[in-house]
């Protein structure tokens, strides 16, 4: 009688099953990156869509006597990766492309569905002649252009950029200062001094502006001071005499003046004297 003939199952290769196990791990490796690449592809378009926005941004006279521009910048992300070593830099200038100053902000993570926040503050140091001079008497926009540099999906470089214009109303507008003629009686001489402007800044001005009267030879002649308190929108229009140092003439000299508040003074056009 014959014997049973036992099927036996026969064990494949180690090197098959290393490939049919590389296979299966290369398929798997596959959908990974088309599901990241999708994503990303889906997240990056979301985040190119929501520039950054300006959030009160303003600008006005500042405690430290210089025109500050503040406020802040945001920027949503709403895809599913971090923007990481998110860098911002805002630049000020005039409609004339005259530059004011910039700064920058960062690096700083935004968490996917959230929003970063970046205040800004930007202070312009106030001189008598120049464009920035100009913002104390002349209203005109300000243009701000923001721009930010990051890394999205730890990848993948992106940008974003922001410009935008603002209305700035000069606190002193249509200013003017002017020297009379000099009056004399009972030993000393006097000159009247009238001071005229508009408020057309959003913020109010209170302190005083203090005027000297300098001669051609470069000497004080004399000094006043003219309280000061005008709201928004209001005008002011004030003649005080000042009395001059002996054989002080202002004759072809100037009307130095400057606002001085809080601690804090910034110097105003010089007006000649005839």
């Amino acid at each position: 009688m014959a014997g049973l003939v036992v099927p036996t199952h026969r064990q494949p290769p180690a090197i098959y099953r290393l490939a049919r196990a590389l296979r299966w791990l290369s398929v798997l490796v596959l959908v990974v990156l088309v599901l990241f690449a999708t994503t990303v592809a889906y997240s990056a378009v979301e985040v190119a869509r929501s520039s950054p926005q300006s959030s009160g941004l303003s600008a006005s006279l500042a405690a430290n006597g210089s025109i500050e521009v503040g406020g802040s910048f945001t920027l949503l992300n709403p895809g599913f990766y971090p923007i990481q070593g998110f860098q911002l830099t805002a630049r000020i200038a005039n409609l004339s492309g005259v530059f004011l100053g910039q700064l920058g902000v960062g690096p700083s993570e935004i968490a996917p569905g959230s929003t970063g926040t970046f205040p800004i503050a930007l202070y312009v140091p106030v001189s008598t002649s120049g464009v920035v001079a100009s913002l104390l008497t002349e209203d005109q926009y300000l243009r701000v252009n923001a721009w930010g540099n990051a890394t999205y999906a730890y990848l993948f470089p992106i940008s974003v950029e922001l410009t935008e214009n603002r209305s700035w109303g000069a606190p002193f507008a249509n200013f003017a200062a002017t020297a009379g003629t000099p009056t004399g009686g009972g030993g000393s001489i006097s000159v009247p001094v009238t001071v005229s402007f508009a408020n057309h800044a959003s913020f109010g001005e209170s302190g005083s502006l203090v005027f000297t009267i300098v001669s051609a030879a470069n000497a004080d002649c004399g000094t006043t001071s003219f309280p000061l308190d005008v709201g928004p929108g209001g005008s002011y229009d004030r003649t005080q005499d000042v009395t001059l140092a002996a054989g002080c003439s202002p004759a072809g000299g100037e009307l130095l003046g400057e606002y001085s508040y809080g601690g804090a003074a910034v110097p105003l056009p010089p007006e000649a004297i005839p």
